[in-house]
């Protein structure tokens, strides 16, 4: 089909020059057409010599007719008027069009009636199917008809016959000329040959689109068909029945599969993933279950189900959008796009199911990333009460706020790294060794990560026991362990007077957001500790923290930057907690 453009060349005063010069031609000097002109009237010899002039603009690289480029697709759009403005003026009939009736809506749409309606995407279509005898669409290639491809040949035949005659009447130069030799039956003839070719291809080319059309929408048709038994069992069962009956599950199971099918071939602004099952569907139902049930006691105490219960309900959203989306699109499924990725109703849904299921999968569907996450966005929340600063960066979503929010994220690790471990685990699987440790005094290296109180004492935190889990690597373990110092110490340097409203997790909040100190913009982050030896061993310990940090932040950054960046939109999102009217913003108005 035609590509719009929004650029294309001014050719209105080299029209209008043509026309005068056609004009000229074809009227001033009778002594040189003779004769031979007496088969043409006035307004015919216009029509044919501004044809010719037309003809000869036409862009023709390595032997083939140019309409990709602005100047390519111009000339031929000009010459393809002018061909059915020279027909009328001959009074030729045109070819029967009467096929076009049983032509879709969409492409009736691209006709006028039974007129000859030259068009430059089947032009190039006719004339390029020996190169490209195949049509691609959602990922499938469609090989054409015999019939097909011999009314092809045809138009390309009745296409080099015309321009052949027509060469006729221009000079090498460009100039119009009358032939020394003309036949108005010749010319005739090839014309009607050419609409006849045109025609009969146009039929046959039209016909393939709509059956590689059909198949595209067998793709929603039969997502259609799951979304309607879904909801016939919906309507027929309780909530509590539906849970045990296999035929609903089966059901869903099959709709989700048809989404993910149709999102593989048509989303094409992001993955197009298609590994995406019911089972991220089915962990969100059952949180949000959990979440309504007040009697069970899901979270440990610090930790939030508030990021926990928007993500599921991301997940459960997007999923009733497209079921949505497939109950009404099977009043229009005609209006469809053979190429899926071009309907943007169905891509808009596409785009925000598969990003809310593969945050899904990622966060609602592990437990322990999601119980990580649910730790780490209330002490986020926290340091923005601590911070006055990083809380208007929140809310201004300020550039700023992405080079502090990994240290805040690493103060919080380290600050109970139990609780936040699964979800540094899963953005740097590297620092840490792939086991279990059992605890105890001998026991390995991650005994030394469990802690009975917020400022321990190192010699009891290394003694401390755990029975097992994730273990960490050695810059890792070495990173915590100067964390605990310089909590300790800063604990130790705090004044009479801020000890009980300050804690040294606080103090080191306020130096993650502050950047460099002694900024003057910056207010001090160790004003709450009192003046003396212990103040300056606390900054020193504090600041060689903070520098270490800085290239630890780094490497939470690049080293997957799109696992990152993922995690930081969730991070902010849970901030922001869940702006779902910016969220289905995109979805509110249906369009096919």
């Amino acid at each position: 089909p035609s590509v719009g453009r929004s650029h294309r060349p001014n050719l209105r005063a080299n029209s209008a020059l043509g026309m005068a010069q056609c004009e000229a031609v074809a009227s001033a000097d009778q002594h040189m057409l003779g004769e031979r002109c007496e088969v043409l009237n006035a307004k015919e010899r216009i029509s044919v010599v501004m044809l010719a002039a037309s003809r000869h603009r036409l862009v023709i690289e390595a032997g083939r007719l140019d309409t990709q480029t602005e100047k390519g697709l111009e000339a031929c759009s000009r010459f393809l008027r002018t061909l059915e403005n020279t027909a009328t003026a001959l009074d030729l009939e045109a070819a029967p069009r009467d096929y076009r009736e049983s032509f879709s809506l969409n492409y009736r749409g691209l006709f006028t009636e039974e007129t000859r309606s030259y068009r430059v995407d089947i032009l190039e279509a006719g004339t390029s199917l020996d190169r490209h005898p195949v049509i691609w669409a959602n990922g499938e290639e469609y090989e054409l008809s015999g019939d097909a491809m011999e009314c092809s040949e045809k138009l390309k035949e009745a296409w080099s016959e015309v321009l052949t005659v027509l060469d006729m009447w221009i000079t090498t130069t460009g100039s119009p000329r009358m032939p020394p030799q003309f036949d108005r039956a010749q010319l005739v003839a090839a014309m009607d040959n050419l609409d006849r070719a045109w025609a009969c291809f146009e039929n046959a080319y039209i016909s393939e689109l709509m059956k590689v059309q059909e198949r595209a929408r067998g793709l929603v048709a039969q997502a259609v068909d799951c979304e309607r038994c879904l909801s016939l069992l919906e309507q027929s069962y309780s909530e509590d029945e539906l849970v045990e009956l296999p035929a609903y599950q089966a059901e869903k199971r099959a709709l989700v599969a048809c989404i993910a099918r149709l999102n593989s071939v048509a989303n094409f602004q992001r993955k197009g993933r298609d590994d995406l099952t019911v089972g991220i569907l089915d962990a969100a139902v059952e949180l949000l279950e959990h979440c309504d049930d007040t009697d069970i006691p899901l979270a440990a105490p610090g930790v939030s189900l508030g990021s926990a219960r928007m993500l599921a309900e991301q997940v459960v959203e997007s999923f009733e959008e497209l079921r949505d989306y497939l109950h009404e699109v099977q009043h229009h499924l005609e209006l469809l796009h053979p190429h899926l990725c071009q309907n943007a109703g169905l891509v808009a849904r596409l785009v925000r199911w598969e990003e809310s299921w593969e945050i899904g999968a990622r966060y609602v569907h592990n437990e322990d990333v999601l119980g990580a996450l649910c730790y780490l966005v209330p002490q986020i929340q926290r340091a923005r009460s601590v911070a006055p600063a990083l809380r208007e960066m929140c809310e201004d979503c300020d550039a700023e706020l992405f080079l502090i929010l990994p240290r805040i994220v690493w103060l919080c690790l380290l600050k109970d790294p139990a609780k936040a471990i699964e979800l540094i685990r899963r953005l740097l699987p590297h620092r840490f060794e792939q086991r279990a440790m059992l605890g105890g005094a001998g026991g390995g290296p991650f005994h030394r990560l469990a802690r009975s109180h917020s400022n321990p004492d190192l010699a009891a935190a290394e003694n401390a026991r755990v029975e097992k889990g994730p273990c960490m690597g050695s810059e890792l373990q070495a990173v915590t362990e100067k964390f605990w110092r310089a909590e300790m110490l800063l604990s130790r340097a705090l004044s009479p007077g801020a000890a009980s409203s300050t804690s040294a997790w606080e103090v080191l909040i306020r130096r993650a957001v502050s950047g460099v100190v002694g900024s003057e913009d910056m207010e001090d982050p160790y004003a709450a500790l009192a003046e003396g030896g212990p103040r300056q061993a606390a900054v020193a310990c504090a600041e060689e923290l903070m520098h270490e940090l800085e290239a630890w932040s780094m490497e939470l950054q690049r080293h997957s930057a799109e696992d990152w960046n993922e995690c930081i939109n969730v991070l902010v999102q849970c901030l922001a907690n869940g702006d779902s009217s910016r969220r289905k913003s995109s979805a509110d108005n249906f369009a096919v």
